[in-house]
């Protein structure tokens, strides 16, 4: 499941594993291009009326129907929300700073990673809509340059146009913004510039962010959104990047940061954690048993059935978790310096789930 991958090579001592190997030589051979974004010929945009353009909306069959064994997925005409699902980096690669849709390649890698194993965590409260997009090459992040914001900018711009049509389809509805990694930055900004401060916050149900960094100074720079510190808040940024209980994720976050050359994530100060078990900004240790499971779809045609969780914690933006399931799923996903990153959504899937139910039952109970 390489479809989360943000990778850093740091060449300081580690321990000899396949996960080092796996992303030493990802990053490798996930350079940027060599040719400077401005002498590319942009992909053709999407047209977002066509439903080819999305990985998952109403009415076409898609990966985020599914859930684990044994566990309902309503019909979407009972639902009484939607979710903009923005997914994470799936384009690898040096030739080009951005994806062409359709890749074959690059939509079947999407549609088998994180709209089945992360947007599907949405599909008991909401009609999930995830838009394909021209994403910013792996090699963006792996050494961050002027070209790379340039790709992201691009990225971004079909973010928005996907969103508009999201609007003017979902008719008023109340709706959740969700992503991860390169789908979490894009959220956070479209939250930043075009939804906080306007009528469409009041909508907002909460926005899903996990993978990505967000500081305390991001939310004060808005107006309604805040970050959240319960369960049923509603209007609010819940985001977390997952750890090994006994690491320290922010040294990490730096040694990265240094390697990448992406200064945004260098900035020494408080970044936000929500507790995606207790959904609280709590520093206490949340036990395992509290935790409504873990789940990976597994090989074949068959989704596995939930698997234990994890116990939780927070710290300056991390969550610190207890061993993943033994289940290869999990453990094969593990990297150096990002740790379990791949699996954020997996490893609190059922707890997502739930959330989200509650947190629109939330929503509608306010009358808004």
């Amino acid at each position: 499941m390489r479809f989360l991958i943000l990778a850093a090579v740091v060449l300081t001592a580690v321990p000899a594993s396949a996960g080092v190997l796996d992303s030493v030589k990802l990053a490798l051979n996930n350079q940027p291009p060599r040719t400077p974004f401005a002498r590319q010929v942009p992909p053709p945009p999407l047209d977002y009326r066509r439903p080819a353009s999305w990985a998952s909306r109403p009415g076409a069959p898609n990966g985020a129907d599914v859930a684990p064994r044994g566990v309902a997925v309503p019909d979407p005409a009972t639902r009484s929300a939607d979710v903009f699902f923005i997914h994470p980096t799936t384009f690898y690669g040096a030739q080009r700073w951005n994806a062409a849709v359709p890749d074959t390649a690059v939509d079947t890698r999407t549609d088998a990673g994180p709209i089945r194993e992360q947007a599907s965590a949405f599909n008991a409260c909401c009609r999930i809509w995830a838009p394909r997009y021209r994403q910013m090459v792996l090699g963006g992040y792996t050494r961050w340059s002027a070209d790379s914001g340039r790709a992201s900018d691009l990225a971004y711009g079909d973010v928005t146009r996907a969103f508009a049509q999201f609007l003017r389809e979902t008719a008023g509805r109340p709706f959740i913004i969700a992503g991860h990694s390169q789908g979490s930055r894009l959220a956070r900004r479209l939250i930043a510039e075009r939804i906080d401060g306007t009528p469409l916050a009041r909508r907002m149900v909460a926005a899903y962010l996990p993978g990505t960094w967000i500081p305390v100074s991001y939310f004060a720079g808005l107006r309604d959104v805040k970050p959240c510190a319960s369960g049923q808040q509603t209007g609010c940024i819940a985001t977390w990047s997952t750890y090994d209980e006994g690491r320290d994720a922010t040294r990490a976050r730096i040694r990265f940061a240094t390697t990448s050359r992406y200064r945004p994530e260098q900035v020494r100060e408080p970044f936000v954690c929500t507790n995606p078990v207790s959904w609280t900004a709590s520093g206490e240790t949340v036990a395992a048993r509290r935790s409504l499971g873990a789940w990976v779809y597994g090989v074949g045609n068959s989704p596995r059935p939930v698997d234990s969780g994890v116990s939780a914690r927070c710290n300056d933006g991390a969550v610190y978790v207890s061993a993943p399931p033994a289940a290869d799923g999990f453990t094969k996903q593990k990297l150096p310096f990002i740790d379990w990153h791949n699996i954020d959504y997996n490893l609190f899937y059922m707890d997502v789930r739930a959330n989200a139910v509650a947190r629109v039952d939330a929503w509608l109970a306010k009358g808004r």
